[in-house]
């Protein structure tokens, strides 16, 4: 597929993202190898996916991801909890879209992983060995990084703890990765496996990036350094202008903000929200379910001065379907009730 309009799509899209003339993705385009039209084609589809599955992990959420959260400058690159899991979102779509095409061979230069040098520590057995194509998370992280890090050209707090934010963001891609095997011998006996290295279905590491956002710590910033508990330093994978390491005290998955955020029960221009009146929250019961959906009336309602309107809609559904020869299924149409539930 000619990579016109969605290439043409990241290119604004990541131009939105720097906060000064000297970086856009022009200058990316302009750097030698930098960026190709294959890598920005992945780009503008890693994107989309960041977008979709962060919207979807904070839909019981006050603030639910707008999608113009990633295209506004004044949120995304703000220093709330909420802009570190923009950055840690756009990061791992980015990288997991990326490792995928690099792997399928969508990429130049780039292909299926070589198992030895990336998971050195896992070694073949009698009944297994290493085979397959396994998704190349090294090549992913390498394009990721030229891509998003490179817009941080400063040392100040914003830059530093964005750094943080993407590295957590490629981390969760990494750690969510899982083995697979398939069984080779006599009538399915499964005396030898052939495994390799894939990508779990991206939603896995969206709740992950979830998880991460509710347990995010707040840092200081104090003489060109970020602080945390009265230790500081400045964040995990943030070079100087010397080109060294510095390493922020906490976890590599926490995700890290300077300063608190609006409670979002109210429109916030800034922020790109429309408060929570009028939002849809649900009383369903039962397992499964989340403990934001589960308290999701209380969260964006009542927490926040709003009543909870209870109303019966219609909705259209199919029913009645039934399989004709051949080969078709037709169905009914059917008007049943739902209960909804919004705040008011």
């Amino acid at each position: 597929m000619p990579c016109l309009i969605p290439c043409f799509y990241a290119l604004l899209l990541l131009c939105k993202f720097t906060t000064s003339s000297a970086w856009s993705w022009n200058n990316l385009l302009m750097t030698s190898t930098r960026i190709n039209l294959g890598m920005a084609e992945s780009v503008a589809a890693g994107a989309e996916l960041a977008m979709a599955e962060c919207q979807y992990q904070f839909r019981w959420e006050r603030w639910p991801c707008p999608r113009s959260a990633f295209t506004k400058k004044k949120v995304f690159r703000s220093l709330i909890r909420e802009s570190a899991a923009l950055h840690s979102f756009l990061s791992a779509g980015i990288t997991y879209t990326l490792t995928r095409n690099c792997s399928r061979g969508q990429l130049e230069g780039c292909g299926c992983a070589t198992i030895s040098s990336q998971h050195p520590n896992e070694s073949p057995s009698s009944t297994w060995r290493w085979g397959g194509c396994s998704d190349n998370i090294k090549m992913g992280e390498q394009y990721s990084v030229r891509v998003l890090d490179s817009l941080e050209s400063g040392q100040d707090a914003q830059a530093l703890a964005n750094l943080h934010n993407n590295f957590a963001g490629r981390l969760a891609v990494r750690h969510s990765m899982r083995q697979s095997c398939k069984c080779h011998g006599v009538s399915g006996s499964c005396a030898m496996q052939t495994c390799w290295i894939q990508l779990p279905p991206f939603r896995t590491v969206g709740q992950a990036l979830k998880r991460q956002y509710d347990t995010s710590a707040r840092v200081g910033y104090s003489n060109g350094i970020l602080q945390i508990d009265g230790s500081s330093s400045s964040a995990n994978g943030a070079k100087t202008s010397s080109g060294s390491s510095q390493i922020l005290r906490v976890s590599p998955q926490t995700l890290v903000y300077l300063e608190l955020s609006p409670d979002f029960c109210r429109a916030n221009i800034t922020a790109g929200t429309s408060g929570t009146k009028g939002r849809t929250c649900s009383r369903e019961k039962g397992k499964g379910l989340s403990v934001s959906q589960r308290r999701s009336c209380i969260h964006l309602c009542k927490n926040c001065g709003h009543k909870v309107k209870k109303r019966v809609v219609s909705v259209l559904t199919s029913c009645n379907c039934t399989f004709q020869w051949c080969c078709q299924v037709q169905c009914q149409t059917c008007n049943t009730n739902k209960t909804v539930y919004s705040c008011a």
